[in-house]
């Protein structure tokens, strides 16, 4: 079995909402990834998916984007993006909606074919325009609140002596920085892999970390930095 990720597709069939409007990149990027896809990935694989799957805004909408998944080979998983307006209510009403061999995570953790994972939405660390140091430290809490919910239902699902892999949407600490309160953490539980988005320009994917610190291994797994193309973390 071979471990992949990629994520930030912003898929637009539900809504018809793409992200060309970003640059010509991103002209029928949907495509590009499919194709790289199909080449790479097979059904005994996993998929990682850390986050904007979709600009549906409410679950009733996403169909057309969960079925292009479904078509495509391998097992996913998928974690909460900032633009992932759709995920709301449960997680039973969540999971209800995804196709076979699709798993969301939030608050929660999942197994597959003996690869635990945990993960979390994260948050930005940065004060933006009408935010005081408190809100952005409000957020930051609650998120660490709900990354020790994945954790603590991880120990319930698993007891193995796999070291787990932590998907993130926003990256896990401060740009130009290695460590946060994430990252101690991720340290904890023993995590040797960790995946993360939301970043969408070369000044940024130069500017974040990447590599190991501390025993881990942190890896930006945007789309649009992979070149469309989803990128392989491990084979078991």
């Amino acid at each position: 079995m071979k471990i992949w990720a990629i994520a930030d597709l912003h898929l637009g069939f539900s809504t018809g909402k793409w992200m060309d409007i970003f640059g010509d990149h991103w002209q029928d990027h949907h495509v590009k990834v499919e194709a790289a896809w199909r080449e790479r990935v097979s059904d005994d694989d996993l998929v990682l998916l850390p986050g904007d799957f979709s600009w549906a805004m409410k679950l009733s909408e996403v169909r057309q984007d969960f079925d292009w998944l479904a078509a495509l080979p391998g097992k996913k998983v998928l974690i909460k993006g900032n633009h992932d307006y759709w995920w709301s209510g449960s997680h039973a009403k969540v999971q209800s909606a995804l196709p076979a061999d699709v798993w969301a995570i939030k608050k929660r953790a999942v197994v597959v074919d003996g690869v635990p994972i945990f993960g979390v939405r994260g948050a930005d660390f940065c004060i933006r325009e009408n935010q005081t140091p408190e809100d952005v430290e409000k957020r930051l809490v609650r998120e660490r609140r709900e990354l020790l919910a994945s954790l603590d239902h991880l120990h319930t699902l698993y007891q193995g002596d796999r070291s787990p892999i932590a998907m993130f949407h926003y990256p896990p600490y401060p740009m130009h920085a290695r460590q946060s309160a994430f990252t101690r953490i991720l340290e904890d539980a023993g995590c040797r892999l960790c995946i993360f988005g939301h970043l969408h320009s070369s000044p940024e994917w130069e500017r974040v970390f990447q590599g190991e610190e501390r025993g881990i291994d942190y890896r930006l797994v945007s789309c649009d930095a992979l070149g469309f193309e989803p990128v392989l973390l491990e084979t078991l």
